[in-house]
């Protein structure tokens, strides 16, 4: 290659990756606030979708207060049990059995559709939907668009230990904002009308969709 070539080539991987920064730091710093508040009134369900510090503590805590009748977990590991996920906690019998493990959801996409399915079967028409704050943006935008229009979501942000919402330079969570950064525009780009059409339709065909 040409010396003639190298500084404008250079140029533009510094400019792609200013770019891509740029957008990153605007998306961390354009997240959704976590709504309406848990003590406004009583939800009928406390979601908390697992794979992230703190998530399952904080959705017990919740139902522990009163947030909600039950607690579903969404997306544990199917040889979980309860015990296994609140081994440090001290469950009653009553809070044990107000406890729903659900173990079919590999994605925050079907994260949405296992839940949706079970607050249909059950009639449940609110919940508070438990997650970290650096994956609040993605799990909203696919809840909004995958539950029933009837369902109100009050969303609840995590702290999570690994990362500084303050501080999105620090290395865990610049790892973990790329990762949500590339994941929601992947969803937003290419699997918004996928998801629509095959999961929503498919798997839930009674629900009152949104409209695209």
């Amino acid at each position: 290659m040409r010396p003639r070539f190298i500084y404008p080539l250079l140029a533009a991987v510094i400019l792609s990756i200013a770019g891509f920064l740029y957008l990153l730091a605007d998306y961390a710093a354009s997240g959704p606030e976590s709504g309406a508040s848990v003590a406004a009134g009583r939800a009928d369900a406390i979601v908390v979708l697992t794979g992230g510090r703190g998530r399952a503590e904080e959705g017990i805590k919740l139902l522990r207060s009163g947030a909600g009748d039950i607690l579903i977990l969404s997306g544990v590991d199917r040889a979980a049990s309860v015990d296994s996920i609140f081994a440090a906690s001290k469950l009653s019998a009553e809070i044990r059995g107000r406890i729903i493990l659900e173990k079919n959801s590999t994605s925050t996409h079907l994260n949405a559709v296992e839940v949706g399915k079970l607050m249909n079967e059950r009639g449940l028409k609110s919940m508070v939907l438990v997650t970290s704050g650096y994956h609040l943006k993605r799990a909203r935008t696919i809840f909004d668009r995958v539950m029933p229009s009837d369902v109100s979501i009050i969303y609840r942000r995590v702290a999570t230990p690994n990362y500084d919402e303050n501080d999105i330079w620090n290395l865990d969570a610049l790892l973990l904002t790329s990762s949500e950064f590339l994941k929601y525009w992947w969803f937003k780009i290419f699997e918004t009308r996928q998801l629509t059409s095959n999961f929503a339709s498919n798997a839930v065909k009674s629900w009152p969709h949104k409209s695209c």
